[in-house]
């Protein structure tokens, strides 16, 4: 009988997950509360005014959003410069000249012109570019 084995690799902990989950819905809700301020004459517009309760109800909603990223960036400023600056961590996240050489790779291959698809770090080039 053979044993297989997973390795798992934790890409973000909790904190950091919590940290982009709250990004994602105050910039979702920032987009949500500010198109309809920008046109409050179209269909879509009117209808979140109105399901909001008003102008002053959705500025409240969309300044409380505004407020909520400020601080969520600040704070995800802070959290890398001290992983960068004073863990020395690495910021493997960023772009390098070798996403590009494994973009191109990856293309060669779907389309038939290489055989091997390349290998890749921690993060893909995909994962740096989304």
């Amino acid at each position: 009988m053979s044993k297989s084995t997973t390795n798992l690799y934790m890409r973000f902990p909790v904190v950091r997950r919590i940290e982009h989950l709250i990004m994602l819905l105050s910039f979702t809700t920032l987009g949500l509360t500010g198109l309809p301020q920008k046109y409050p004459t179209s269909s879509i517009g009117a209808f979140v005014l109105n399901i909001l309760g008003g102008i002053e109800s959705l500025r409240f909603i969309h300044h409380t959003a505004a407020i909520i990223m400020m601080f969520g960036t600040a704070w995800h400023i802070l959290v890398m410069g001290y992983s960068v600056f004073v863990l020395r961590d690495q910021m493997s996240m960023l772009p390098t000249l070798q996403d590009a050489k494994d973009g191109i790779q990856a293309l060669l291959y779907n389309i038939g012109f290489v055989k091997t698809y390349p290998q890749m770090g921690r993060y893909t080039f995909e994962e740096k570019m989304e």
